[in-house]
């Protein structure tokens, strides 16, 4: 089975060129689309099928959806209790000038600072999530 990629918030590539950039790389490196708008099936589909990588990503004019609390970190937990990883998008005003900024690390690392905090995500392989942030925080 090949991999599979679940972009959410598409509407982000349109000003967050990053996103962009790894949407093409996924769509060149023949990796078969799988979206059903909702996180959890895609999950599921990534759990069951073995490979794969989910991302959520926001920009100025595509706001982050998901909560992490509620959301984000109990999948999170799921997902490296399977031996896969997660890691937090940049925030829409990101400056990769300024360092790799929280995101290098799991969902489950990230300050609940808020109870309806919302954020962008990355779940899947280790080498998928990987390439996220190579992508998303510099590098490629």
């Amino acid at each position: 089975a090949g991999r599979t990629f679940a972009p959410g918030n598409l509407r982000a590539t349109s000003d967050n060129p990053r996103y962009s950039q790894l949407v093409q790389h996924w769509i060149k490196e023949r990796y078969t689309l799988r979206y059903t708008g909702g996180l959890v099936p895609d999950i599921y589909h990534i759990l069951t099928k073995g490979k794969g990588v989910f991302a959520n990503v926001s920009s100025p004019s595509a706001i982050a959806k998901l909560r992490l609390l509620y959301e984000c970190a109990p999948i999170a937990l799921l997902v490296e209790a399977a031996g896969g990883a997660s890691c937090l998008a940049p925030p829409p005003d990101y400056n990769p000038d300024e360092g790799p900024g929280a995101g290098v690390s799991s969902v489950l690392d990230a300050a609940v600072s808020d109870l309806d905090r919302r954020v962008g995500v990355c779940y899947g392989g280790a080498e998928e999530v990987a390439a996220f942030r190579r992508f998303m925080f510099g590098g490629e």
